[in-house]
């Protein structure tokens, strides 16, 4: 590692063009700076704790910030943190600015009573996070449901004459096969354009009351999924069967470059969970995507109802591309070690740090 030619400081509105340079360069993206102001600004549930790492001439060269999020604890009402955009300028990397800005956000962090933060890492990052005091807990693991060939050959690399030839089969067959198991699947989702206090009572009465799961109600998932500015997603919810004026679940949806991805969704009971994802499956089909995925723990309830409908976990399980590392990082010395069980945790793929789930 190189000398330290850098100071830090709290990053405010004025830094988000640089954070949003930062960004692109890193990430190879091409995002604009209200994605930056929305996420560490925007955010119902409490500004982000941001900080930039400045070299000697002034110029922000490094950027880290942790975005807060409510959560239930066994029923309690806490915050916990969301490891977001750790940045270093190409031209200023070995010199511990990832590690540096890291201890620093989770110790203003800790100053403000919050145990934990967390992350799925990436595979730039990983490496440092656990460096760093971070701890690898388990695998969020992408289940896929194929209705065509052409995105799975490509995956494995088996894009040849044989495969050529074979693919237009088998589309054919997934079509018949999903043909017989969908055409009679009437769609009772109903797409809403924002959410309303119905989804407040729902998400209440879904909330496990063991483990840890981030809180959902209408103005949270209104600024997550409604007011990002890419505005990929779709929103449905599922009216209920008991008392008027209910809701069963809801749904978050993105349908981009022939993938139809499962953002988010809560379920009031099992018969509601199963409605909500045969026919998120149902839309994928009559959208005409290649493929659907979602992105899930192998203990989240939804995983074997998946399974039940034909979507199948990797083969191989290739690291960063068919599952992702769930990574915590205690802020304070009294976090409960208990939390450090994957299977204590209830996220979705709408959890990631992430605007879209799409390329």
């Amino acid at each position: 590692m190189s000398e330290r030619r850098w100071t830090w400081r709290e990053a405010g509105h004025a830094d988000r063009e640089d954070q949003c340079r930062l960004f692109n360069a890193c990430f190879r993206k091409d995002k604009q700076v209200d994605t930056f102001v929305w996420k560490y600004e925007r955010n119902p549930h409490g500004p982000a704790v941001s900080r930039v790492a400045v070299d000697p001439e002034g110029r922000v060269v490094g950027a880290y910030s942790y975005v807060p999020r409510r959560f239930r604890r066994d029923g309690e009402r806490i915050v916990l943190m969301q490891a977001s955009d750790a940045m270093v300028a190409a031209e200023a990397r070995r010199q511990g600015i990832f590690t540096g800005l890291d201890d620093v956000v989770c110790e203003a962090t800790g100053a403000m009573g919050i145990p934990w933060a967390f992350a799925y890492s990436g595979r730039l990052s990983y490496t440092g996070f656990l460096g760093n005091g971070w701890k690898d807990i388990g695998r969020a693991t992408v289940l896929r449901y194929r209705y065509r060939t052409r995105r799975g050959l490509l995956r494995l690399g088996r894009v040849g004459p044989v495969a050529a030839r074979t693919a237009p089969v088998l589309d054919r067959l997934a079509a018949a096969r999903d043909r017989r198991r969908f055409a009679d699947v009437p769609l009772v989702l109903e797409r809403v354009e924002r959410f309303d206090e119905r989804v407040d009572e729902l998400c209440e009465a879904a909330t496990p009351d063991v483990g840890l799961v981030g809180e959902r109600d209408a103005a949270w998932l209104d600024w997550r999924y409604v007011d990002n500015p890419s505005r990929r997603q779709e929103c449905f919810v599922l009216r209920g069967e008991g008392a008027p004026g209910t809701l069963d679940g809801l749904l978050v949806a993105e349908f981009q470059g022939g993938n139809a991805f499962l953002v988010d969704h809560v379920a009031r009971t099992p018969a509601a969970r199963d409605a909500l994802l045969r026919e998120f499956t149902v839309l994928g089909h009559r959208r005409g995507m290649e493929e659907a995925t979602a992105l899930l723990f192998d203990h989240h309830p939804s995983t074997t109802r998946l399974e039940a409908l034909g979507w199948r976990g990797p083969r191989r399980r290739k690291l960063f591309r068919d599952m992702f590392p769930f990574i915590v990082r205690a802020c304070r010395a009294d976090a409960d070690p208990e939390d450090e069980d994957i299977r204590r945790w209830h996220l979705a793929d709408g959890d990631r740090d992430a605007e879209h789930m799409s390329a």
